[in-house]
């Protein structure tokens, strides 16, 4: 069994490269280690991972929405995506264990994770450089990056929704292993700064000022050197913006005219994005209790009665909070806001020591990056992707594991 529980510690450790070739892969080696775990607590007949809060409340929600998906118009559908929901948070618990039951796993992992990360990052310069990526893959979209992700515009999101666990690799292993990566780490920082925004993905660039300004107020290393690199990126994004006019087209020039600033009607993000919004309350409003099932929009949205516009109808609404109200109803979106509440008492509770009491709580801020990712993936106030879909769940999910609950 030691052989096997090897087998998958290292599967999890090229997990970030499995994220790149597509969902396939990554959610192979995420069910399969969850499956693995289960089994192998069973006949080690050790639970105290089961036992976290983080579970139980995970397993509560899990229970929750098979049973929307029970009501809903395509309950087969509504199912498939409902029950298999389980193995995400057997991979979160999953990951708890290695990191401290296993040797060597986190130095391992950070290692393999930042190298990685930083060749994705080296790849997106060259494609925007070249017109082509390392494997000469072009862009679909003149103005956009796409890196290994073929046609999918996603790097941007990988590079951001990825950045706090980039800065809690960065954090342990100096701390730990290789003191002289703090050296490095300002120029890291602005290169993430600068491609994310270059990627195109106004919504990943919007995250990466919420992580940004988070790791400043809330992470006591390095918080001097990432304001000087915060400000050396501004400068060079603006710099950037003033030069090339298909960058300045796509980040500032699309965002005014999206959000209808030179019109008569402002819009939040986009008409495409209000409608789908309006239309994502309207499906709340008739299913207050449970939602109408988990991946159900996509189906619901085109009932004359929920309709909104002209962009009403889509796979997902593009917004975390109103997908799990219109989905899962208000007692599935408890679970969703006990979590946002929590993290925010954290920050609070982090705040109120670093700046009135002067105390710094052992890894408080490796634990508050692995929270800074988690609470921008919870934000209100983005567009967001489909929250049941699997690619973007375990980018959500993965560095939840990395909150540690032992000293290192």
């Amino acid at each position: 069994m030691k052989s096997v529980l090897n087998f998958f510690s290292y599967l999890i450790i090229i997990l970030p490269i499995s994220i790149v070739t597509g969902p396939f892969l990554s959610d192979l080696i995420v069910s399969t280690s969850a499956i693995f775990f289960l089994i192998y607590s069973i006949k080690n007949k050790n639970y105290i991972y089961f036992n976290t809060i983080f579970f139980k409340l995970f397993f509560l929600f899990w229970v929750f929405i098979i049973i929307s998906a029970s009501f809903a118009d395509e309950i087969f559908i509504s199912l498939k995506s409902a029950i298999p929901y389980i193995r995400f948070a057997l991979f979160v618990i999953f990951v708890l264990f290695l990191v401290n039951e296993t040797k060597d796993f986190l130095r391992k992992f950070t290692i393999s994770f930042l190298i990685f990360y930083c060749v994705v990052l080296f790849d997106s310069y060259f494609q925007f450089i070249f017109g082509f990526n390392i494997l000469g893959f072009e862009s679909p979209v003149e103005n956009r990056l796409s890196s290994f992700f073929g046609d999918e515009m996603v790097v941007g999101s990988f590079l951001s929704r990825l950045f706090p666990l980039a800065l809690f690799s960065i954090l342990y292993l100096s701390k730990k292993y290789l003191q002289n990566i703090k050296y490095l780490s300002p120029i890291l920082l602005i290169l993430v700064d600068v491609i994310i925004f270059l990627s195109g993905e106004r919504t990943s660039f919007g995250i990466l000022l919420i992580i940004n300004f988070g790791f400043i107020i809330l992470i006591s290393q390095m918080k001097y050197i990432r304001i000087v690199t915060f400000i050396i990126s501004i400068i060079l994004i603006g710099l950037i913006s003033i030069s090339n006019n298909k960058v300045k087209d796509r980040m500032i020039d699309q965002t005014i005219n999206d959000i209808g600033l030179k019109k008569d009607q402002t819009y939040l993000f986009s008409k495409i994005h209000q409608d789908h919004y309006e239309t994502a309350y309207k499906i709340f409003k008739d299913n207050i209790l449970v939602g109408a099932g988990p991946k159900m929009f996509r189906y619901e949205c085109s009932k004359k009665e929920f309709q909104s516009g002209k962009y009403s109808c889509t796979t997902h609404p593009h917004h975390l909070h109103l997908q799990i109200l219109s989905e899962t109803g208000i007692v599935g979106y408890l679970f969703i806001l006990v979590a946002l509440l929590w993290i925010i008492k954290i920050f609070i509770s982090t705040i109120y020591l670093n700046y009135f009491k002067q105390k710094f709580i052992q890894n408080a801020d490796l634990q508050n990056c692995i929270l800074i990712g988690a609470f921008v993936n919870l934000f209100p106030f983005l567009p967001s992707g489909n929250f049941f879909n699997n690619w973007l769940s375990i980018i959500y999910f993965l560095p939840l594991g990395f909150y540690i609950f032992k000293k290192i």
